[in-house]
């Protein structure tokens, strides 16, 4: 019988509480997608995402507790909504270890029916995954459907693990509960452990000063090794937490005695549908600020992550460049070598130095005006670096840029954009200046993408050219070959042309001493380096294990979260119809009815997001400026404005995501 009545009530309960059926088909498959790339061919083949598996591991274990939990409060929510039905099966001669045997029936067909749903939005959300990393490769893609077993069953086990720990409290309490309990429990609120206007004022501080706390905590990083991360994160979690325990409480005391305002334009139905659900749902909106927090934040990292590389990458742009240390060097035999396999067109020159550091000074003044710290320069970037004009002409027609028109006397200079304005401060201020018998052109400051960001390249953020003659008897810290190939160098292409032409890759995170006592990275005597920006990038590639990692998060959070919010507003149905059903025997328009109704689930959805987005907008920018100044010197693009595009794609995508179950709640409550 009990298999019976469980199989009618999943029906029943599959009908009346849609969206949350909804929200557990997203999860398996979000959990499917994730565990696909694990396991898909393209993507194992991929260089220096062996990480990658662990992370969505561990994230996923982090996951099953915390989802778990949320997912065991929503489901005690809806029994609470069906406490009375309990009680009427307990009057029938059903036994308390009978109900917890019923409900986990029920959770067993719904959780089974949301996971099979959830395979085939999976199967499209895993190409969709896959062609956004293989395109961060800058590999083709190819749609291709199949599904994987070996990534079914970890999504299952998941799955699984969080249903059973969602249900294992709610099946303890119906165990326990009495009768009385359960004809009583339906009629029962959520209270707010605030209560007075003091006490509200005094958590609001509180909030305030875990707020700043947090953001003290993750830009000055005291303890370091990720514990002021952590804890950093737990006091913005504490501050969200208080603002919805306090500032929604004195809101209500603050204006619930202004007659004049609460009676006007129709304002009374909205304040008491928000004054019902801030004193029963407090503590859960400020369970889901905080997830909607991490969410946002979780995605702007990564997006900044992302766009951290491609600017790396798209301001290097010779996509194969070879290095031979203090002299000039015929590069011919490398160059015919990797022609046979890859299409290359290419140049040698020389980077030549007298030994002066007047751009070097400005360079450095800029680098701690943007509040980062001086990194000792490799020996070869201790001097300003220059290359000859006709050598620069060559290398702005392999890259198709205008030629330069200026004058061939003149010295010119070609930075990252950063520079430029001090860079033409210096030239217009030293009149002295000059390299030779030849000045610098006041207007001769050019800012196109030329392989500057990083050391070993054009120069480490700035490179003087200067007429050819004026190059004669200058010493020679390296020569360089730069080529442009018709397709990307992936890791096995580039470890193939290192082998075939006897290259070695260079490695900038390892260098040796020199007798000026300057570090050098040419670690390697009577050898020549590979770089470019393919190798660049491809030094890099274990950032993408992490964006990864971070969108996994941030989805299933945003889902867990707006699905509870779902809940709790499409929970009071029948009695927003009393309610809207007394208002039209009132006489109020329907017209009026559905516009209160309309803002008031506006109201609900915005309020919990606000104070998410503000605090969120602050962790990103921390967060983000520290990446970027631990990775980058002296960006192409201001910080401010890399922030600003991560954070507003942030939004956006949770906005989308967002959107799509506002709409659905908006649709099912005016049914």
């Amino acid at each position: 019988m009990l298999r019976m009545l469980s199989r009618q009530n999943a029906r029943r309960q599959f009908r009346e509480y849609l969206l949350f059926y909804v929200t557990l088909t997203c999860l398996s498959a979000a959990m499917y997608a994730f565990f696909s790339l694990m396991f898909s061919e393209p993507v194992t083949s991929l260089p220096d995402m062996e990480i990658l598996p662990w992370m969505i591991a561990a994230a996923t274990g982090f996951l099953i507790f915390l989802i778990g939990w949320i997912v065991g409060y929503m489901i005690r929510y809806m029994l609470k909504r069906r406490s009375r039905e309990f009680a009427l099966y307990m009057l029938s001669g059903i036994t308390s270890r009978g109900l917890g045997a019923l409900v986990s029936l029920e959770n067993l067909r719904i959780g089974l029916i949301a996971f099979l749903s959830g395979i085939l939005p999976g199967l499209l959300f895993a190409q969709l995954l896959e062609a956004v990393l293989l395109h961060m490769f800058g590999l083709p893609y190819a749609l291709h459907f199949g599904l994987s077993p070996a990534a079914l069953f970890p999504a299952f086990l998941s799955f699984a693990l969080m249903l059973l720990y969602a249900g294992r409290k709610n099946r303890r309490w119906i165990r326990r509960a009495t009768l009385r309990e359960m004809l009583d429990y339906d009629r029962q609120n959520e209270t707010s452990p605030v209560v007075g206007s003091a006490a509200s004022v005094a958590v609001f501080f509180l909030s305030l000063l875990a707020c700043a706390a947090g953001f003290l905590l993750l830009t000055n990083r005291p303890f370091g090794q990720g514990y002021d991360i952590l804890l950093g994160t737990v006091c913005l979690i504490l501050f969200v937490t208080g603002f919805f325990l306090s500032v929604p409480a004195f809101l209500v005391r603050r204006f619930e005695n202004r007659t004049d305002w609460k009676y006007a334009k129709h304002r009374l139905i909205a304040f008491r549908g928000f004054t019902a659900k801030i004193h029963s749902t407090s503590i859960v909106m400020g369970m889901l600020s905080a997830l909607f927090l991490l969410s946002v934040t979780f995605a702007g990292i990564g997006i900044t992550v992302n766009l951290m590389v491609t600017e790396q990458f798209n301001a290097g742009v010779f996509d194969l460049m070879i290095l031979h240390e203090g002299e000039l060097s015929d590069f011919s035999r490398y160059e015919n070598l990797i022609r046979r396999d890859y299409p290359l067109t290419g140049y040698s020159y020389g980077i030549y130095t007298d030994g002066r550091t007047d751009f070097l000074s400005v360079y450095d003044q800029v680098v701690l005006k943007t509040g980062r710290a001086l990194r000792r320069p490799w020996v070869e970037s201790a001097w300003d670096p220059c290359i000859r004009q006709s050598d620069y002409q060559k290398l702005r027609a392999l890259l198709h840029y205008e030629p330069v028109t200026l004058s061939p006397s003149l010295c010119y200079v070609h930075c990252l954009p950063a520079l430029k304005k001090d860079v033409e401060a210096l030239i217009r201020q030293d009149a002295n200046l000059h390299y030779g018998e030849f000045s610098f052109a006041k207007e001769g400051v050019f800012t196109e993408p030329f392989s500057q960001m990083n050391d070993y390249g054009n120069g480490a953020g700035y490179l003087l050219i200067i007429p050819d003659e004026a190059a004669a008897g200058l010493r020679v810290l390296y020569s360089v070959y730069a080529g442009v190939t018709d397709a990307p160098l992936q890791t096995d292409a580039l470890s193939q042309i290192a082998s075939d032409c006897g290259l070695t890759p260079l490695d900038r995170s390892t260098g040796t001493a020199t007798p000026t006592g300057a570090p050098t990275a040419f670690t390697v005597k009577n050898t020549d380096y590979l770089s470019g920006r393919w190798m660049d990038k491809a030094e890099l590639h274990y950032l993408y294990s992490i964006v990864i990692c971070l969108f996994y998060l941030a989805v299933l959070l945003e889902i867990i979260g707006a699905a509870v919010l779902s809940t709790q507003v499409l929970s009071d149905r029948q009695a927003k119809k009393q309610q809207e059903r007394i208002l039209r025997q009132l006489g109020m328009s329907e017209g009026l009815i559905r516009r209160q109704r309309n803002r008031q689930l506006s109201f609900l959805f915005l309020f919990p997001l606000l104070p998410a987005a503000a605090a969120s907008f602050c962790y990103v920018y921390v967060c983000a400026m520290q990446i970027r100044r631990s990775f980058l010197a002296l960006p192409a693009a201001p910080d401010l404005l890399m922030v600003l595009c991560a954070y507003v794609t942030a939004l956006a995508l949770f906005s989308l995501l967002y959107a799509l179950y506002y709409a659905a709640v908006r649709i099912s409550s005016g049914r």
